[in-house]
């Protein structure tokens, strides 16, 4: 209990942090992208807040997650619209197989899911976490044209892959100081900066 609450802490001054800093941004600059990029945070921070009271007052992780899942799957969303507002004016390219690895990989993890969760609880993070992932890989194949916006690709791709780890070592390992859950969400937590710096490179003139 004593790890997850520590650990929960640390995410959520982060992301609490990151969201001021793009706030800032957002209004020095009137920008979209650093607007996009607050709510990004700040979804993600109010899920995190849900879930850190419930251990706090209550002492048991909450039972009922449809708060903190909604707020972060609206982060996806906002995460997902950064991305179209830091587009190049074109996307249309030659279709490629390899974007679609992401999309395939959510559709049976979320299956595998399904044991533990119900249909709908598993499918929108799947439908969300593919097309990220699919936009994110396509637009890095595509070569000069995204360059403003690889960081912030890489750094969504690092988010996909550290998502699936937590989850997917979640149904394979109890929740011990050691579980590699908590290692996961760790390196998860230290890449949610990373975005400040993707957005800031997305944006440059």
């Amino acid at each position: 209990m004593l790890i997850e609450i520590i650990e929960n802490s640390l995410q959520t001054a982060i992301l609490l942090i990151c969201a001021v800093i793009s706030l800032i941004r957002a209004a020095a600059d009137r920008s979209r992208a650093w607007t996009l990029t607050f709510f990004f945070y700040g979804s993600g921070a109010l899920g995190d807040i849900y879930w850190l009271v419930c251990l706090l007052f209550f002492g048991v992780s909450p039972q009922i997650t449809l708060v903190s899942d909604l707020s972060w799957a609206a982060s996806y969303i906002f995460l997902y619209l950064l991305l179209r507002q830091t587009a190049a004016p074109e996307e249309n390219g030659k279709l490629r197989l390899l974007p679609w690895i992401g999309p395939v990989f959510s559709a049976a993890a979320a299956v595998y899911f399904m044991q533990w969760g119900s249909v709908l609880s598993n499918l929108y993070p799947a439908v969300l976490m593919g097309l990220l992932s699919y936009s994110a890989i396509h637009r890095l194949m595509a070569g000069e044209r995204f360059r403003k916006q690889r960081l912030l690709l890489v750094s969504i791709l690092v988010l996909y892959l550290l998502e699936y780890a937590l989850w997917i070592s979640s149904c394979i390992w109890e929740y011990t100081p050691t579980s590699p859950y908590y290692w996961f969400d760790i390196l998860l937590t230290v890449s949610f900066p990373i975005f400040i710096f993707g957005t800031k490179k997305a944006v440059a003139e």
